[in-house]
């Protein structure tokens, strides 16, 4: 298992999967295994000979095969298990055990080293997967096999057979060559098996003499050293399958990788976990490894100072062919690697992990079903000295290719699972804080920025003319205004006369209970004095004054809570293009589709978006946490293509600082603290939320200041809205957006007073009240989807004296109307006598009232003089129970 502290999740695998269209890494994990399950299914149903075992493609793509007695026997059987592993499918365990079996004498075999590979990729796989004691004597006697080959003067297991040099030069005594410390991994299995030491002492040993003998000062490795088995002397370094002596030959690079990392594993000798990740490097920071991070069979091939001692011919070769199966082997080990190592080399490990699986997905290595002798990956290289398998399916590709999937997702599941845990044991330490934000109902919002300057126009043009969205505050973007332009605002941005108390005054008049303004919007300006950042109010304005600050405290004086909004995934000044062309080359391995919305894509900052993140967004969103602790909400928005790691980063950080803060679901990938159904959108009435919600709308049709809409809401709409949002449970924070000199529209004032009057009167059937289980009766119907279709439509309504919203706390029931009936008389069908028994009937600013109530419902006569209230009403109605 890998195991990974807590604090390094942070880092680890940018690109795991997202919420909204970033990399979806069990879509590349299933791609690899739904490949396999049709390859093999062909293969294994066309192919029944137990004694011939899949190995490689000929040029016509016809499967090739070879005898027990071959190293790469086990791989097959390998492959059946570990898609029986990701699948649980029997038929694929039936298969597996099928083909293990036939490798039942193989425990005897002492002709060559890989026994390892030939055992433990089948038995090993075998006795993980079942459990089944009975192949544990099978493992221990192929470890015994093993061991035979063992010198302790050389101290080394012997690979091959003493026999003449491949290029005729000399003889090879006692060859030991880099694959070798694949096969260890058997004798510490059989050593923990057996409870036999000596197993475990020869792996060690052989791990000693090959870090000694066999590694250059880079970490680059010989492919062959030839001892002298009497003596243990070196007599020659050399390549058998790489270009030349001297070369790094790609898969032997990988095998000491994958080797050295299980080294660690087994003995927690930290002399192996720096060779480990000094291989790695070796690979990660070669600079003749190619972008897509699948090796040349050979690092070295055609460089000065590399001779081949055999005929090649460079004209040989179209091109210099690739090795995918040194790549799925780099890839299975870094991701072993990754749980053993310090945050930044995990971060760049499985960065690198990730991108050789993507290549290796896609259509260029990936083969097509019924292709490829049956195998999955194409452009392997097995010797090209010997002239062998050049450019060709390998079965142990797809075995570590397999492998490499099954620990990717294992590591994906592991580390999403974990952040999972630990956010919802955050979020549910503020139950009291969501209850109590619930409670509040009505809140305001406030867009205010630099964007207020153009007020939707730029350079003679409406934003609706330039593209879309068509609202101000994103007016850098539809008019793709260049960074250095945009920031030329801030010198006109001189807003003297705002006055925070005003606006705090004027939002607790409307009966508001708390306020949010933007303090960073999408064009990465602070409206605060940002330490973090000089593109801010303080420091690049006239104005140099901290109006975030003056609201803060200005909420503080008249109690009034306090919550921010900040533009955590997208800023167009210093957020890069907000990761959206390195999700798109990730995404494009899995032929999926990447949406750029919100990203600048015109003018991006030339740093990463990892870079801003660290740099910027965090800093400033600690700053903030640490400057204004009385906060109670923080507003995160327009999550785009941030993974689950970067959400849990910033939800992280805010608990951190005060745990008792507030979260909005734009966070993203699920991590917020409470809902928030659209822009402009009131939720359907059979739509269900698990959290605490918040409906958001604008006051016209833009949340910034856009000088020539003046399409207010009127009194009516904005009751409407909020007697919608509240009897179905949630609150509503309704926007204003300041204009440049920071004043409102005389409009926006007066409706805000009258519905503040209204609040006076009724707010006790809003504040702290929940849904009752009928949320409106009566013939009006309106349905608010979106800002463009109120823009387009208009808010078109005719309410009746029969219509009616309904809210409840503890034993009262609230039913609030919108138009008082001429005649005074009231009837509430929801109300008869098989739905709740009423004792008494409140007029709230009016008095009791008598009633009757039976089978048609609740009947009253409205006090003198009610009927003329042309704001409509609301009953207080106190039931002795529900049925």
């Amino acid at each position: 298992m890998i195991r990974i502290p807590y604090l390094l999740l942070l880092l680890i695998v940018p690109f795991f999967c997202s919420a909204a269209t970033g990399t979806d890494s069990s879509a590349l994990v299933k791609k690899g295994f739904q490949l396999a399950e049709k390859q093999y299914d062909l293969l294994f149903n066309e192919h029944k000979d137990l004694s011939l075992y899949p190995r490689s493609a000929d040029p016509n793509g016809k499967t090739s095969f070879t005898s027990i007695s071959d190293w790469t026997g086990g791989f097959w059987p390998g492959c059946l298990w570990y898609v029986f592993e990701y699948t649980a499918n029997d038929k694929w365990r039936d298969a597996a055990l099928k083909w293990t079996n036939s490798l039942r004498e193989n425990q005897f075999n002492t002709n060559h080293h890989d026994i390892g590979f030939v055992m433990n990729c089948s038995y090993g796989n075998a006795y993980r997967l079942t459990g089944d004691t009975t192949f544990k004597a099978i493992l221990i006697q192929s470890a015994k096999s093993l061991l035979t080959r063992f010198n302790p003067k050389v101290g080394a297991i012997k690979s091959w057979n003493s026999f003449a040099s491949w290029d005729g030069v000399h003889n090879y005594s006692f060859p030991v060559i880099i694959d070798n410390m694949m096969n260890l991994e058997l004798l510490f299995l059989a050593s923990k098996l057996s409870g036999n030491p000596v197993y475990r002492e020869v792996a060690v040993r052989h791990a000693e003499t090959t870090l000694k003998n066999q590694y250059r000062p880079d970490f680059s490795s010989y492919h062959v050293v030839n001892y002298d088995p009497e003596t243990g002397q070196v007599l020659s370094r050399e390549t058998a399958q790489g270009f030349s002596d001297n070369s790094a030959w790609a898969r032997g690079q990988a095998w000491g990788l994958y080797g050295f990392t299980v080294m660690y594993r087994e003995t927690r000798d930290p002399k192996y976990l720096q060779a480990a990740i000094k291989m790695a490097d070796f690979y990660s920071k070669h600079p003749r490894l190619p972008n897509d991070k699948v090796p040349l069979w050979d690092f070295d091939v055609d460089q000065p100072g590399f001779v081949p001692n055999w005929d090649y011919r460079k004209t040989d070769f179209a091109s210099v062919p690739r090795d995918a199966s040194a790549a799925a082997v780099t890839a299975s080990a870094l991701l072993e690697l990754v749980g053993y190592v310090q945050p930044q080399q995990q971060q760049a490990y499985s960065q690198l992990a990730q991108t050789i699986l993507e290549s290796l997905a896609s259509e260029h290595y990936s083969s097509k079903v019924g292709e490829n002798g049956y195998l999955l990956l194409k452009h392997n290289v097995g010797s090209i000295p010997h002239k062998g398998e050049i450019d060709v399916p390998i079965i142990y590709a797809d075995y570590y290719y397999l492998e490499a999937l099954l620990r990717w997702n294992k590591l994906v599941n592991e580390s999403e699972q974990k952040i999972m845990r630990e956010w919802k044991a955050m979020h549910a330490k503020k139950a009291a804080a969501c209850a109590d934000f619930q409670k509040q109902k009505f809140g305001m919002f406030i867009h205010w920025g630099l964007y207020a300057i153009p007020g939707g126009i730029w350079n003679g043009q409406k934003i609706e003319a330039m593209g879309s969205p068509g609202v101000a505050e994103w007016i850098q973007l539809v008019a793709k205004i260049p960074r250095s332009s945009y920031e030329n605002l801030a010198r006109q941005f001189n807003p003297a006369a705002f006055d925070a108390d005003e606006i705090v005054r004027l939002a607790k008049q409307a009966g508001m209970k708390y306020l949010v303004v933007t303090s960073k919007h999408h064009d990465g300006f602070a409206m605060y004095d940002s330490k973090v950042s000089a593109f801010n109010i303080v420091q690049a304005t006239p104005l140099k004054r901290d109006v975030i600050q003056e609201l803060y405290d200005a909420c503080l004086r008249q109690g009034l809570d306090f919550g921010l909004y900040y533009s955590h995934n997208i800023d167009w000044k210093d957020g890069s293009d907000a990761q959206y062309a390195l999700t798109k080359a990730h995404n494009a391995q899995l032929n999926r589709k990447t949406d750029a919305f919100g990203a600048n894509r015109w003018d991006p900052s030339p740093n990463s978006f990892a870079a801003y993140l660290q740099e910027k967004a965090i800093p400033q969103v600690v700053e903030l946490l640490q400057r204004y602790k009385k906060l109670k909400y923080i507003w995160f928005d327009m999550p785009g293509l941030m993974t689950p790691q970067q959400s849990f980063r910033f939800y992280k950080t805010v608990y951190d600082l005060n745990p008792e803060v507030i979260v909005s679901e734009r966070i993203g990938n699920g991590m917020g603290d409470y809902d928030i159904p659209g822009d402009n959108r009131i939720p359907a009435a059979n739509e269900r939320f698990d959290k605490p919600w918040e409906a958001i709308g604008t006051f016209n049709h833009s949340w910034g200041y856009k000088s020539y809409d003046q399409d207010w809401k009127s009194i009516d709409e904005l009751r409407y809205w909020l007697l919608e949002i509240c009897s179905k449970g949630g609150n509503y924070m309704l926007n204003i957006g300041p204009d440049a000199q920071g004043q409102l529209a005389e409009q926006v004032k007066q409706n805000l007073s009258i519905l503040g009057d209204w609040l006076k009167t009724n707010g006790e059937a809003i504040y702290g009240s929940k849904p009752w289980i009928v949320q409106h009766e009566g013939p009006t119907a309106i349905q608010i989807t979106d800002t463009e279709q109120r823009e387009k439509e208009g808010f078109k309504a005719n309410f009746t004296a029969s219509d009616f919203w309904f809210t409840q706390k503890q034993d009262a029931l609230y039913a609030l109307a919108m138009v008082a009936p001429a005649d005074g008389k009231v009837s509430l069908r929801s109300l008869n006598q098989n739905t709740a028994r009423v004792r008494s009937v409140e007029v709230l600013g009016g008095g009791n009232v008598v009633f009757q109530q039976d089978q048609e419902g609740l009947h009253l006569q409205l006090p003198k003089g009610m009927s003329q209230n042309t704001l409509g009403y609301a009953l207080k109605i106190r039931i002795e129970k529900s049925i």
